[in-house]
């Protein structure tokens, strides 16, 4: 990657340099078709003056004299013949018919022997007819000559300043941007090959708000998910092997003992095959969920817009008929309504499984449901009056297949709770007492993600 961004910063440069050159060629040329268009004009003005001077079949020596007195001043040697080839002036001759002041001066500034090369000649015309030929030499001035030759080269030297600030800088940019963009890039491939070596807990900055900044947060999050999903299967590996191992064997003991005839009474042991049996379906189904509960770290979310209050006298009207059974109070405090923006689905898993076990602890007196607004998100509060949990057990209750000395579940339920709380970015808290109840807190932010509507759209 870093060489192809050099190699093409150069490929700019090599460009820019054959512009540079075309573009110096096409100055110089039109520069020199200019001098060359000047001298062409200032020559067809001379050969005007000249023909000017001829009348009625003779030359007008002083007029013809004015003549190449101009021309040599505009650098032009000349001669003038006749028809027959007979010099009619020249410009020495012209020279010589000056006074002595005007000759120094004229001598002054130009050099008649300068001239070198051989005449060309222009025929010169008047009314259609022939009156002689003009013999031009350019004569060497070396003010405007160094003028021009001093407009040449600083046209080459503004090329090669040009070229050497446009092309180091092209060069220096170049080396800067494939050390911008490759080190990310370099960071993100050796990221990518230790994610390969199984290396989950790799990650790469992603500061910036670019598309690399975007590259890198969704590898940070494709990482994330991989290393959530391997550290799922190994501890559902673990937990299946450790929790089907003791109704496995509780039924292959059953089964042997039938065999033996240490059980005589098949419909006992058939009995006891058949609870452990159905032991195994509620873990199945218990594992299912759990499953499903980290699972939903991958998939998206479902965020509408719910009102709060509403949402909870619906759970509530769900729960009724079990609190019901134990003559219990189940109560959603009197608040005012409440907006929130939440997963109604995982909203709905987490207080329903904790008010169950509120449900299946609780003896006597009520379970309350409170909730209300937070500084960036939402609470719900479910306390009830029920058994309480010893304070040296409150770190477990969270943990897969913890189960109570009085509990006959599988101690997934609030396994499946800590883990969608988890997944909505939020937090659980518990506070209980034996023989006093438990309260737990259950605090949800307003969810960063897109509004798909209100609950029960599609």
């Amino acid at each position: 990657m870093r060489n192809k961004l050099f190699l093409s910063f150069l490929a700019v440069v090599f460009l820019a340099l054959i512009s540079g050159l075309i573009y110096e060629r096409l100055i110089t040329r039109d520069f020199e078709e200019y001098v060359s268009g000047a001298r062409e004009d200032r020559l067809y003005w001379i050969m005007a003056s000249v023909e000017g001077s001829y009348a009625e079949g003779l030359w007008d020596h002083e007029a013809l004299h004015e003549a190449l007195h101009w021309a040599i001043m505009l650098g032009f040697d000349i001669a003038i013949e006749d028809p027959e080839g007979h010099e009619v002036m020249s410009s020495t001759a012209a020279i010589t018919m000056l006074t002595p002041s005007m000759q120094k001066r004229m001598l002054a500034i130009t050099d008649l022997s300068s001239a070198k090369g051989a005449y060309e000649p222009y025929p010169l015309y008047q009314e259609g007819r022939e009156i002689g030929t003009m013999k031009v030499r350019q004569l060497s001035r070396p003010g405007i000559e160094e003028k021009e030759a001093i407009f040449r080269k600083r046209g080459m030297y503004f090329l090669v300043v040009a070229f050497a600030i446009a092309g180091g800088g092209a060069v220096l940019l170049s080396l800067f941007f494939s050390l911008f963009f490759s080190r990310p890039l370099k960071k993100m491939k050796n990221a990518v090959e230790a994610l390969a070596a199984s290396d989950f807990s790799v990650r790469v900055p992603a500061y910036s708000g670019d598309e690399l900044g975007q590259l890198g947060r969704s590898f940070n999050y494709m990482a994330e998910a991989l290393q959530r999903e391997e550290a799922l299967r190994r501890h559902l590996t673990s937990n299946i092997a450790h929790e089907l191992r003791t109704p496995l064997a509780v039924m292959k003991a059953n089964i042997e003992a039938m065999s033996d005839g240490i059980i005589t009474d098949q419909a006992v042991g058939l009995e006891n095959i058949r609870a452990e049996t159905e032991n195994l379906i509620r873990l199945v189904e218990g594992i299912e969920d759990i499953t499903k509960a980290e699972a939903s770290f991958f998939t998206k979310r479902n965020v509408v817009q719910l009102d709060l209050k509403e949402f909870l006298l619906r759970i509530r009207d769900r729960m009724l008929p079990l609190a019901a059974e134990k003559e219990l109070q189940l109560q959603v405090s009197e608040r005012e309504h409440l907006i929130v923006h939440a997963d109604p689905e995982k909203l709905d898993r987490i207080v329903q499984n904790i008010l169950s076990n509120a449900l299946k602890y609780t003896d006597k007196g009520s379970i309350v449901i409170d909730f209300g607004p937070d500084s960036k998100g939402f609470f719900i509060d479910i306390a009830d009056t029920g058994r309480g949990i010893a304070r040296d057990r409150l770190e477990d209750i969270f943990k897969r297949f913890y189960r109570g000395e009085e509990s006959n579940g599988i101690g997934l339920g609030l396994a499946i709770v800590k883990e969608l709380v988890n997944t909505m970015a939020g937090t659980i808290e518990v506070k209980s007492a034996d023989g006093k109840g438990s309260a737990f807190r259950i605090w949800i932010p307003n969810l960063p993600f897109p509004i798909l509507g209100k609950e029960g759209e599609k």
